[in-house]
This record gives structure tokens, sequence and C-alpha cells, in this order.
């Protein structure tokens, strides 16, 4: 990638000396055109979505040989497949552990989303699966206009629509709408950032907590309050702030820890059924390069292709962005593809960068200046949607 193709020619940036701080930064609020183009885009990737799972049964059918559970609701009932029945479980029941953490239990599937569909049940009185779908949409939303505001302030209105288009759209973008916490995630993390980025630091760390206690990648999350503090290490009246925010950023899996504790004498609970049950222990990276290019030969439908080449794009994205933005978005960007290669199981590698949406601020930035480009990646991005939405809708493994 080229970096004529990052640096963009239709809004000033500042270098990287003159240290991109909020106060030099323009203001460009979000107004009611950008919110319905948020809508517009929102709608547009749902509806394809949700439309192509209701008909995924005319062109494939379950796996045979393995009996699968099911909604009692038929419009749900596609959005509901693999870990959200874990989800389901926490937000009916709560948290099980027997002491086993070779078993596969739901003490590992962090709270904050659950509990939060726990509690719209008993608010609304309107059923779990429900409330999920509707939380999970909700916040999907937040997160994309979030996310438009903030790519407007860092790369400009024209390179932001890109971003958000190819995020809405992008091959994993279906996890947003099911009981899944990608769309919190997303909200948070954003949210985050921004508070960070304008030096809000206890706002930010108030963000950064909640996505802490959404899952356990929320600890990259340190990554731009690190950034953002560090250049006010010598200010002791924002220091303060900043080390409040750090505790606040721990306090989402910090409180979850403590909790295992008390409940089950285990604050590393959630970590040894990770690790022991589903097998995500820390490892080469070389020896998880080698299952996926074993598997990619051996597997009817492999999902290691898509992970492999979306892996390698989001590392080149974060590489590229330092020559655009401040580093806290590379080095966040490229820790969250990393981190899932260390371990034993890259299998959902797709979803993971799926989250990354500073890579989807590169894609903004070469969009402004290559403009087939994003017609492309959309074209591509939209067929591997569809295939992935069925197949998930029919139980198939989908990375």
């Amino acid at each position: 990638m080229s970096s004529r193709a990052m640096s963009g020619h239709h809004v000033p940036t500042p270098s990287h000396d003159e240290g991109h701080h909020p106060s030099t930064e323009r203001r460009c609020p979000i107004g009611t055109r950008e919110i319905l183009f948020v809508c517009l885009i929102f709608l547009l990737s749902r509806l394809l979505i949700f439309s192509v799972m209701a008909v995924s049964d005319r062109f494939i059918s379950p796996p045979t040989g393995v009996s699968f559970w099911n909604l009692d609701n038929p419009l749900l009932r596609p959005l509901f497949r693999w870990d959200a029945g874990w989800y389901l479980s926490v937000a009916a029941n709560g948290y099980s552990y027997n002491g086993n953490p070779r078993q596969p239990q739901n003490i590992n599937f962090f709270p904050l989303y659950p509990l939060t569909c726990r509690l719209c049940r008993a608010a609304t009185g309107l059923s779990i699966p429900l409330c999920a779908f509707l939380l999970s949409n909700l916040a999907l939303f937040v997160g994309l206009t979030a996310f438009y505001a903030l790519a407007t302030r860092e790369i400009g209105p024209e390179g932001a629509r890109v971003a958000i288009l190819l995020l809405a759209f992008f091959p994993g973008s279906f996890f947003f709408s099911t009981m899944y916490t990608e769309s919190f995630f997303l909200a948070f993390s954003v949210l985050a950032f921004s508070a960070f980025r304008k030096q809000q630091f206890i706002l930010g760390g108030m963000w950064a907590g909640l996505g802490t206690a959404t899952r356990v990648t929320g600890v990259l999350l340190f990554v731009p309050l690190l950034f953002e503090g560090f250049s006010c290490r010598k200010d002791r009246k924002i220091w303060w702030r900043v080390i409040v925010a750090g505790l606040l950023t721990a306090s989402g899996i910090g409180a979850f820890m403590v909790w295992q504790w008390m409940a089950f004498g285990d604050p590393l609970a959630f970590s040894k059924v990770q690790q022991q049950a589903w097998g995500s222990r820390f490892s080469s990276p070389l020896w998880a390069a080698r299952a996926a290019f074993e598997q990619i030969f051996t597997a009817h439908f492999s999902p290691q292709p898509y992970n492999a080449i979306f892996g390698l794009m989001f590392i080149v994205l974060a590489c590229a962005l330092t020559r655009r933005l401040p580093w806290s978005y590379s080095v966040y960007t490229l820790l969250g593809v990393l981190l899932p290669l260390f371990t034993t199981k890259v299998n959902s590698l797709t979803r993971y960068v799926n989250v990354l949406f500073p890579g989807f601020m590169a894609l903004g930035i070469i969009g402004r200046t290559s403009r087939w480009v994003p017609w492309v990646l959309l074209a591509l991005f939209t067929v591997v949607l569809t295939i992935f939405s069925i197949r998930f809708a029919q139980w198939h493994w989908i990375p």
C-alpha cells in the first residue's frame, strides 16, 4: 500500500510534531444530515442480513448428525446460533461453574451484555432474545454514529462516509445484530477513544471500563489512555485524571474477577475455562499459521482463508495508519489482530477484526484518493457477508 494513498489531499493534517492534540483538531458535530446517512447505512446493511437469513434454508441445510437448539420465535431464530446460547444461559439463569475448567461452562463469557439483556427483560417484560436483538442493534447504531463523528474529526467527512459504509457491510458485521458482544464493544471502544482523544480521561475511563466488562480484549483500551495520558505527564492537574481513568478502565474486568472469587473461590475461573475447555492457550503464531494452512486443504468450507486475508489486511492497515493518525490507533489495531494469533485457536479472527474500527478509518483515507477502491471492497464485502449470513443462520461455523 503506497504512502500516497494514505496521505490524502482533501483535508489538512497536522504533523506528528504538532502532536495531534484535541485542542488543535477541528470540531465536526453530527447534524441531522449525518444522522440520516448513518440511519441509511444501518438500515441497508441490516436489511441485507435479515433478508438472506430468512431464506437461508433455501440454499443450504444444517449439518447432519448433530442436534441443534432453536428459539421458538421463527423471526429471531436465524440470529441465535453458537455462542448466543451461552449468553442466553447467563441472561436467563446466571453463571454456573462446577470447578472443572476442562468442561465448557458459561463462566468465561463476560457479564455486561447478558446482564443488560436480563435487566431489559425485568424492566420491559420482553423476552430475553427480543431484548438481546433490540439492544444489539441499538448499540450498533450508537457505535456507528459515534464512529462517524470520530472519523469525521480525524479524517474528514468524505473518508468517514467510506469508513462507516465498509464497517457496516464487512463480512463479519452480521454479528453486530446477534446475541454476541460485538455491537456493545464497538460502541464502548469508539466512545472511549473519542473521549481520550479529547483528553476527557475520566469519561473515557468509564467507557473503557464498560468495554472491559464486555469482553477480555477490552484491556486493549489502555492503549489510547497511555498514549494520550503520556503527553500530559507533566501536568499534575490532568495526570491524576489519567490515573483515575486507568482505574476505571480496569474496573470492568476487575469487578468480574472479584465476583468470581466471591462466588466460586477463583478470580481466574473465566481464564482457566477459556484455556482448558476452549483451547485458547498462548502459543507461537507459527503454530496457528500451520494449523490454519492444514485446515484450508482438509475442510470442506474452511474459515481460515478469510481469517488469513482479513488478518493480514488489518495488519497492513495498522502499519499504514502511522503515516496519518496518532500511534494509538495503529498500536490498538495491531494488538487487536496479534492477540488472537498468539493463542492456539484463531477461528474467530474475522470477528475480532470486525470491531477494530481504526482499520476502517485507514480504508476511508484510501477511499478519498482512490475512489474505485471502496466500491470494489464494498462489492466483495457484500458477497462474503451474504455467504456468511446464510451459513450462520443454518448452523455452519463462521470465522
